[in-house]
């Protein structure tokens, strides 16, 4: 086996479960890579009320033209709205 390629979601304990294809005591490699924000939204179903208002107000902002924020331009977005003090 040259390659294999597989996709999962992470689950709350952050467990990836491998294909049972890989042979034991091989050497690999493995990357992290997202797919896309918009991958797990697409797919999303929320199961409570406040889950279903949160994502509908989501959807709401982005049809209005807003655009979500990465990590770093939410930390910047919050030293913003506390007066530039950071609270870290």
């Amino acid at each position: 086996m040259n390659s294999l390629s597989f996709e999962t979601r992470v689950s709350s304990d952050h467990l990836v479960h491998l294909p049972s294809e890989l042979p034991v005591g091989a050497l690999i490699r493995i990357v992290v890579e997202r797919v896309s924000n918009d991958a797990v939204a697409d797919h999303y179903q929320p199961r409570t009320d406040i889950g279903r208002l949160a994502l509908a107000a989501r959807q709401a902002y982005l049809e209005s033209g807003g655009k979500l924020l990465d990590a770093d331009e939410i930390s910047q977005e919050v030293q913003r709205r506390r007066g530039g003090v950071f609270h870290g």
